[in-house]
C-alpha cells in the first residue's frame, strides 16, 4: 500500500497544514472541511451507500469503497503510521513510544485490487483509505466481515453515471443514442452509413445540397 499527499504541498504520505481558502457559505451552512476539521467523531462524515460506526465511516460506488477512520490522537503524523492493504483485508498500526501498536486489523467484506488502493492522512482529522473493488458492480453490505454493522441493499442507490462505465460500454451507449436520433430525423443509422460507403453517406446526409447541385 502507499500513502499520498491529501492536501496542497508537503511530503508524500502526509497532508500539509496549508489549506486552500474556504469558499463562502450561506448563513447557517458549513463546509464539509469545517465540519470534519477538529471533529473526532464520524457523525458529519460522508457515508453514501455505506455506514457509520464510532471508529470509521464508509461509502461506496459500483467501483470503489472509501473509508475515513478516526485518529487516535490529534498530533498523528504519516511517519507514525504503518498501513498494510491486502486483497482481503487491512491492518493499521501506529507508533507509540518505540513500538508499533495495532489499532485496526480487519477482513474486507469482499476482495479489493491492492495495486489500485491507497491511503492518506488528513492531518489532525482522519485517515482516509480508498479501495477499488475486485468485483465491479458488486455492492457491499458492510465494510468489514462480522463487524456487526451491516446495511440493507434496499437502501443502496445503484444509479450509475455514464462516466463510471468502461469505455467500450460508453461507446456502445453513445452509438445507440446516435442511431436513435438519426431514425427520428429520418437519416441513416451508423450501420447503414457503413454499408452505403462514403459517397452514398454524403448524399444521404446532405439531400438538399444534392438536389441543388443536380439542377
Amino acid at each position: 500500500s502507499r500513502g499520498i499527499n491529501a492536501e496542497y504541498g508537503g511530503p508524500p504520505g502526509e497532508a500539509s497544514s496549508t489549506r486552500p481558502p474556504t469558499p463562502p457559505t450561506t448563513p447557517g451552512a458549513q463546509s464539509k472541511q469545517e465540519e470534519i476539521q477538529g471533529d473526532f467523531t464520524t457523525s458529519n462524515w460522508e457515508h453514501h451507500n455505506g455506514g457509520l460506526t464510532d471508529q470509521y465511516a464508509w461509502s461506496q460506488t459500483a467501483q470503489d469503497v472509501d473509508m475515513k477512520m478516526v485518529l487516535p490522537r490529534e498530533d498523528v503524523k504519516a511517519s507514525d503510521l504503518k498501513i498494510d492493504i491486502k486483497a482481503h483485508g487491512m491492518k493499521v498500526q501506529m507508533k507509540q513510544e518505540s513500538e508499533l501498536k495495532t489499532i485496526l486489523e480487519r477482513t474486507f467484506h469482499d476482495p479489493v485490487k491492492v495495486e489500485e488502493s491507497l491511503w492518506s492522512l488528513h492531518k489532525g482529522e482522519c485517515i482516509q483509505v480508498s479501495l477499488e473493488k475486485a468485483r465491479e458492480g458488486y455492492w457491499w453490505t458492510s465494510l468489514f466481515k462480522d463487524d456487526g454493522h451491516s446495511i440493507s441493499l434496499d437502501t443502496v442507490d445503484t444509479t450509475r453515471h455514464i462516466h463510471e462505465f468502461p469505455q467500450e460500454e460508453v461507446a456502445c451507449v453513445q452509438n445507440l443514442m446516435f442511431d436513435q436520433r438519426q431514425k427520428q430525423l429520418g437519416l441513416p443509422t451508423s450501420d447503414e452509413m457503413v454499408s452505403a460507403g462514403p459517397s452514398a453517406v454524403y448524399l444521404l446526409l446532405y439531400p438538399v445540397r444534392r438536389r441543388l447541385t443536380s439542377r
